[in-house]
């Protein structure tokens, strides 16, 4: 865990407190470039680069705390690719502060270092920075910094496989985090220390962990945060074995990540995805998204996942007995093990070089400025050249680049529609898992329950007694047609049987008249709908009629649909008390009137109210022409 921008900031001002000496306009130069250093941390460590390779310079003649501070930033650049590099950089920084009092500075080096040395599988050596890190922030009383440290012991003590004390330091983190109020990383341990007990095979504290978190993820609007948990929750439905809750949250994670163009978790998720599907002996569907993962890692040169997907093709391949197919996964995956295997050593030799060329950059000074005071007119001349070169290459690679972002772009939309689509389809199989528990179950048991008080009823002489049975038989026999009620609401038989018409017929003929009188009229839909339409449709109807009878007071209503060529319109209107259409800068929509428009703008349609106070509404619905597709039962 690296620390936030604001942070490295107080970084700077600590600095500025310290050191009274040098030259105010240099310190002061200095100082900005401190800010804008810190304020890429975490977003673009070629930023962060750039600002301290400037603040090196900038620092000399200055308090030796200024190239500290550039040391570690440049070592923070170089931490995940080089770490080598990156250790020296933290120890030379280390010697420059071994006379001073920057105690908040050097915690932050040791921080960093436990991060290499964790990233180089020496855990002892890790702990120990991590530790030196810690007591030095909570001897500064840094509270905010040390929740930080503990939080990446617990990591590391779960990379060991030690649960047990990566729950403690996690439990600490999130306290402290509580207590200063910090929601994020409070959310951020919160999520690690769901991971611990869905290593440790306890599921049910994992899934409440992660209910906490999408709740305080959706408090706090971070969309971000929302996904991590989808995916945690997906991960112990899938280690748990219930693999359609496992996809159901993958998929919602998948459009939460497309929706925030985060095309690395959508890789990862995609593999999940058909991993599951193949588990399940899908696949059609998962030789599919093995594709879309390759093609996504391939647009971010992530080669690890690309030999995954390639992987998991070539056991689906085997499985299907498809020996051809097979044969050429197989060669495409190992085709990118190799490419992964020379990248390892091509930076394994250019950080071994590195290393070697600091040790002799000041023996080399003088020598290289000859040679550049001889090889300036040649070095100009080149400079041109290179340039105009560079220039033509960048035409080039700017024309390749516009095209693969529109290639990515289309394949991002076509992937979070059928997202989109996988996520309605869950959900409307688990209204009809609920509905048939509820009929079959529930239902039953209460059928039952009441078959024997009324034997009970026939069998009992006492007046009073009598009495209460009677009223309880009663109660009883009310709660079974709420259940066989609620049981159709979720999915209605028609719907599921005869279409869209008959369902919307039998759910309007279930509601009293002497509350509201609902006309129906329909013309061209004696052919079938696709049923994601019917269901939409549907599920739309029943919110506008729940509205009209709860919100609008209304007491008569009426229904159209017709489907002709032009596509299918639905008009409902009544004669309730109507509302304000125009809503005011700091007015929303309610959610109902969002959940309408998100489902008919996901159809391609168009919906419309027409009402004022005291004139009743009008909703008039537009869809283009459907695919007949039919139900799928």
């Amino acid at each position: 865990m690296l620390f936030p921008a604001a942070f490295c900031l107080q970084l700077c001002l600590l600095i500025t407190c310290q050191s009274k000496t040098g030259k105010p306009a240099a310190e002061q130069r200095a100082q900005e470039l401190c800010k804008k250093m810190f304020l890429f941390n975490n977003v673009n460590f070629d930023s962060v680069f750039h600002y301290a390779k400037r603040l090196d310079s900038a620092s000399n003649n200055l308090p030796v705390e200024y190239k500290a501070m550039s040391l570690y930033g440049q070592a923070i650049y170089k931490g995940k690719k080089q770490p080598s590099v990156a250790i020296r950089d933290y120890h030379k920084a280390i010697e420059m502060l071994s006379n001073t009092k920057a105690d908040t500075l050097l915690a932050s080096i040791y921080n960093g270092l436990g991060i290499c040395t964790k990233n180089m599988a020496d855990y002892p050596l890790a702990l120990d920075y991590y530790f030196k890190s810690l007591r030095l922030f909570e001897k500064a009383g840094k509270t905010k910094h040390a929740a930080g440290v503990l939080s990446n012991i617990g990591e590391l003590y779960q990379v060991k496989g030690d649960l047990p004390s990566a729950k403690k330091y996690i439990l600490q983190s999130m306290e402290m985090n509580r207590k200063n109020g910090n929601t994020t990383y409070y959310l951020s341990a919160a999520q690690t220390l769901a991971n611990i007990y869905g290593m440790n095979n306890q599921f049910d504290s994992a899934l409440a962990i992660d209910n906490m978190g999408i709740a305080a993820a959706d408090s706090i609007g971070s969309v971000s945060i929302k996904s991590i948990f989808y995916n945690n929750k997906g991960n112990c439905y899938l280690y748990s074995g219930r693999f359609d809750s496992a996809a159901y949250y993958f998929n919602q994670c998948l459009l939460l990540d497309s929706a925030l163009g985060n095309v690395t978790y959508m890789t990862d998720n995609y593999l999940t995805l058909a991993t599951l599907s193949y588990k399940k002996k899908e696949y059609s569907l998962a030789e599919k998204r093995f594709g879309y993962s390759i093609l996504l890692a391939d647009s971010l040169r992530n080669n690890h996942m690309k030999l995954q997907a390639w992987n998991g093709l070539a056991d689906l391949y085997k499985a299907t007995g498809n020996q051809a197919a097979e044969i050429v996964a197989k060669d495409s995956a190992a085709i990118v093990k190799d490419r992964i295997i020379n990248e390892k050593s091509e930076a394994k030799i250019a950080e071994l070089k590195e290393l070697y060329d600091a040790d002799k950059k000041e023996q080399t000074i003088s020598l290289q400025q000859q040679r550049l005071n001889n090889q300036r007119l040649i070095i100009t001349a080149g400079i041109v050249v290179f340039i105009l070169l560079a220039l033509l290459g960048w035409l080039f690679y700017r024309r390749y680049k516009l095209k693969k972002e529109k290639e990515l772009q289309q394949t991002i939309l076509t992937q979070r529609e059928e997202a989109t689509i996988n996520i309605l389809t869950a959900e409307e199989n688990e209204r009809k898992r609920i509905a048939a528990d509820l009929h079959d179950g529930v239902g039953q048991l209460m059928t039952a329950a009441w078959l024997n008080l009324q034997v009970m009823e026939k069998q009992h002489n006492g007046d009073e007694q009598k009495e209460l049975l009677n009223k309880t038989t009663l109660l009883v026999g009310e709660s079974c047609k709420e259940v066989r009620q609620v049981s159709h609401n979720m999915m209605p038989n028609a719907l599921l049987k005869k279409g869209l018409v008959n369902a919307v017929r039998e759910f309007t003929q279930q509601i009293d008249r002497s509350v509201i009188a609902i006309n129906l009229q329909t013309e061209g839909l004696n052919k079938e709908l696709n049923s994601i339409t019917e269901t939409i449709l549907y599920r739309v109807i029943q919110e506008c009629v729940n509205n009209a009878i709860k919100h609008a007071a209304a007491s008569e209503l009426d229904i159209s649909i017709q489907n002709s060529s032009d596509g299918i319109d639905v008009l409902i209107e009544d004669n309730g008390k109507g509302f304000n259409t125009n809503f005011t800068a700091g007015e929303k929509e309610g959610l109902g009137l969002q959940n309408i428009r998100s489902r008919i703008s996901f159809l391609k349609g168009t919906v419309q109210w027409d009402s004022s106070p005291g004139n009743g509404t009008v909703v008039a619905i537009h869809l283009p022409p459907q695919e007949h597709e039919g139900r799928k039962n």
